[in-house]
């Protein structure tokens, strides 16, 4: 099943979500329409399951990176980049006609990654504070605030925009500045050691 819904996900990125029919998702993987619809109720199911198949990828990606990143600083970069990285990667024309014609799915996936997402930064903020790397006096409801709008899929033409000639560069300033902000001084100097002397 999980190799089926990779295939019609790709299918959906190349040629869109509204344009793609079960006939063509049935002739493009060889299989009658109703073995098709032994598997999906119908072209909204389908559209369903593939958006939450991408989203526990996703989920168990930034699970992944948590786990191999133990230090709090480490792990919020790798987190938010990636986070940055895979909303930049997101097709408008897809995120179009998932919001016009798909509107429901679509407002579930999106409200799940953000309180997914938030969820994994108050825990990283809470472990921070307690490793005394982060500044005990932090607002966690404001930092939440930021992250929400790099959770804000509409942001993206902000995010190429400010992107557009060197995203790393961009990012990692952007990131020092923000780490600059909330952390304590043994923090900083772990930021300036790992991120600012040509170490990473």
């Amino acid at each position: 099943m999980n190799n089926l819904l990779d295939n019609i996900s790709t299918l959906f990125k190349k040629y869109g979500v509204k344009s793609v029919t079960m006939d063509d998702i049935a002739r493009k993987f060889g299989v009658s329409k109703k073995t098709l619809y032994q598997h999906f109720e119908n072209k909204t199911d389908v559209v369903y399951k593939v958006a939450h198949f991408e989203f526990d990828k996703e989920r168990e990606i930034l699970k992944k990176l948590c786990q191999e990143h133990k230090n709090v600083i480490d792990q919020l970069f790798v987190i938010s980049k990636f986070i940055v990285k895979s909303n930049l990667l997101l097709s408008p024309s897809l995120m179009y006609s998932m919001e016009k014609y798909f509107h429901k799915t679509w407002e579930e996936l999106i409200n799940e990654r953000r309180e997914f997402v938030l969820n994994l930064i108050a825990e990283n903020f809470k472990e921070g504070m307690k490793q005394g790397i982060y500044r005990s006096d932090i607002n966690l409801s404001i930092i939440k605030l930021f992250y929400s709008f790099l959770l804000n899929i509409k942001s993206i033409k902000f995010f190429n925009d400010l992107t557009r000639e060197n995203f790393d560069d961009t990012f990692n300033t952007i990131f020092t500045y923000h780490i600059r902000g909330i952390a304590n001084h043994e923090g900083i100097e772990y930021l300036e050691k790992r991120f600012l002397s040509g170490e990473k």
